[in-house]
Parts: structure tokens; sequence; C-alpha cells
């Protein structure tokens, strides 16, 4: 599958690598390389989640790096690494990187929880929890982005992540093959969780903040917190979480140029400050 219009055409400045998804995607398929040399079998056995393991020996790690392995190179690391591409690179546009990559992993965690659920016994590896949180956040946000399965076939975005969540649910309780179905799950619920927790928490922010703007007597306990460049940074923060308030409730789309502008120039800051922070002296 794939979208036929791209809203945010992420055009990124110098070296691919300053996206965080190709630095994933290059992971992955590192760790892919060494799960086919002599020792691919013990470290496989090593870093894949077996839950069961994880509360009996402590492998905790297990929680985020059986996220790397795959047993597979098309059907599984092909499609994951697909997925987290196209649909990825727009969610890490829109939010930044580091906010994308605290997704990522985030979904991965939701992964590995459902997998104690109803996986206790069953080694678990693949990036599908993550693939598929990611799927269903760029169908929030883009509800009526039309997709083309299997290149031929137009679907919404939204029908695509409501089908998956059906398809998960039956074949999880059905138990038939050896895909992780309630991974997947897993990884949908910690993205709906992750969106909807954020937007949540910028209403309940924005009211304590118009609550507290309305005490007539204020301590200043320091002078230069109100300074110019302050006030602006909490304008401009107050901007961002009113548009992304705005698309968790109506979508990207829904966005007017203005708000897509503001929001594509808050996004290159946060990737600028990303690199800035990356670099060591």
């Amino acid at each position: 599958m794939y979208g036929n219009r791209n809203y945010s055409s992420y055009q990124r400045s110098g070296n691919p690598l300053d996206s965080v998804i190709i630095r994933l995607i290059i992971a992955n398929v590192a760790v892919f390389i060494l799960q086919q040399l002599p020792v691919g079998m013990q470290i496989t056995k090593y870093l894949e989640l077996t839950p069961k393991l994880v509360l009996t020996r402590g492998y905790v790690w297990q929680m985020l790096t059986y996220m790397f392995l795959h047993d597979n190179l098309i059907r599984h690391l092909g499609l994951n690494m697909f997925v987290i591409w196209m649909f990825g690179r727009t969610l890490e546009q829109v939010w930044g990187s580091n906010r994308f990559l605290r997704f990522y992993f985030a979904c991965g965690l939701g992964g590995a929880v459902f997998s104690f659920l109803f996986a206790y016994n069953t080694p678990v590896i693949g990036a599908s929890a993550a693939s598929y949180g990611i799927l269903l956040a760029y169908a929030i946000m883009f509800p009526n982005q039309q997709l083309l399965l299997w290149f031929i076939i137009p679907v919404k975005a939204r029908t695509v992540a409501i089908a998956l969540v059906v398809i998960s649910l039956v074949m999880g309780f059905r138990g038939t093959g050896n895909i992780a179905h309630f991974a997947h799950l897993g990884g949908m619920a910690a993205a709906m969780i992750m969106m909807r927790g954020e937007y949540q928490f910028r209403r309940v922010r924005s009211f304590a903040r118009d609550a507290l703007s309305k005490i007539p007597v204020r301590i200043d306990f320091d002078r230069n917190e109100h300074s110019p460049s302050t006030g602006r940074k909490e304008s401009s923060a107050e901007k961002i979480d009113s548009i992304l308030d705005k698309i968790s409730e109506k979508g990207y789309e829904n966005l007017s140029e203005t708000e897509r502008r503001i929001l594509e120039k808050y996004s290159e800051e946060e990737r600028t400050s990303d690199d800035d922070s990356d670099t060591v002296h």
C-alpha cells in the first residue's frame, strides 16, 4: 500500500542520516545481517522477547531489542521497514525526530506488554508493533488520505487502520500462524494512548494556564522569566499546541496553509535542535 497524495513533501536538506527513520532502518538491517552469521542463532535467542524470561531471569532489555530482529528478509524485515519509511517520514516531519523516536519505542513497548498478556511463553521478534502504531497514528492524522492497496485499490487510511485492528483481533484469538497479532494490537494501543494522552495533557495545561492568568495577584520569583524573548517562546508553544490539538481532533488535512507553515517551521527548528544536541564537543 502507499499514499497517492503527500501532505508534507518531506524535503530534508543535508545528510539523509539526519532522519531518525533512516537510522532505524539501517539499525534493523544491520541486526538482520548479524542474524545471518554463525552466531546469529545465539544473538536472536539473547535479544528476542520471551516474556517468561523477562520476569524469571530479568532479561528486561528484550522488551526493546526484540524490535530489531526479523526472521525473513522480504515479508518481515522488508515489509516493516517499508511501512515505517512510508508513513513514519510524515510523522517525523510533523513531530520532529525526538518525539517520533519516543513514539516508535512506546509502540514497541506496547507490543511487549500485550505479549506478556497473550504470549507469555512464546518468543516474539520484529518491528511490527511499531509499524502498526505508526500506521494508526498516520490514519488518525490523515483519516481521509487515499492509500492504494497492492498499488491498485484506493482505500482511506482510516479504513485500513480499522481493518487491521479487526483482522489482528480475529487472527489473534484464533491463534493461527506464527504472527504476533496481539503485539500488533499492543503497538496500536500504545499509539492511541500516546496521541490521545498528549492531546488531553495539552488541554489540561491550557486550561490551567488560562485559569492562572485570571488570578489578579501574581508573585514574580524571577523577573527574567518574563522577558520579551520568553514571552515569544510561550506564545509560539501555545500556537503549536493548538495546531497539534486540531490535528488530533480533525486530522492534518484540515489545517490552514498558515497553520501548516507554522508547523513546518517548528518541525525544522526541532530537527535543527536535534542535530545540535547530537554534536559532542
